[in-house]
């Protein structure tokens, strides 16, 4: 079982940040993994997607379901694909200084998928960095109105 976990200050209120951050239809504005969503529905407990992911050189369609819908604080998402499967967690904290986002994923690799660990773990967690900073970038950018001021 490999678990990874990445969070980030955002500079930006609890709602804002969760209305963007927590529906994987919105991930394509700010995943460099993530090409396209498609959604059953809107976001909810038991809605079905497909993201279209390029990683590690690959292109997949990847089915994930969603499994937890608390807003404003918590989504969990399934995710399948042969000799893969994930949960995640992303989780959404009130600060003085804005929403601290944290981003948890446990993946179960299998078969000869497994011989790949080491390298699924270090792309995952540069990816999820990258990603992360990413939605704090567009978050906070001069497309939203002025950021948190830290007190």
């Amino acid at each position: 079982m490999v678990e990874l976990e990445q969070s980030v200050l955002i500079r930006r209120p609890l709602d804002e940040v969760f209305a963007l951050a927590s529906d994987p239809k919105n991930d394509p504005d700010w995943s460099a993994v993530v090409e396209q969503v498609e959604a059953t529905g809107p976001l909810g407990v038991g809605v079905h997607l497909i993201q279209r992911v390029h990683l590690l050189g690959r292109r997949a369609h990847v089915p994930v379901e969603v499994l937890e819908y608390t807003p404003p604080t918590r989504v969990v998402l399934r995710a399948s694909i042969p000799h893969i499967q994930v949960m995640g967690w992303r989780l959404f904290e009130p600060t003085r200084e804005g929403t601290r986002v944290i981003f948890r994923t446990q993946a179960r690799l299998s078969g000869l998928v497994s011989l790949t660990t080491p390298l699924f773990v270090r792309t995952a967690r540069k990816h999820l960095e990258e990603d992360l900073g990413q939605l704090r970038r567009l978050l906070e950018s001069a497309a939203f109105p002025q950021p948190l001021q830290a007190t």
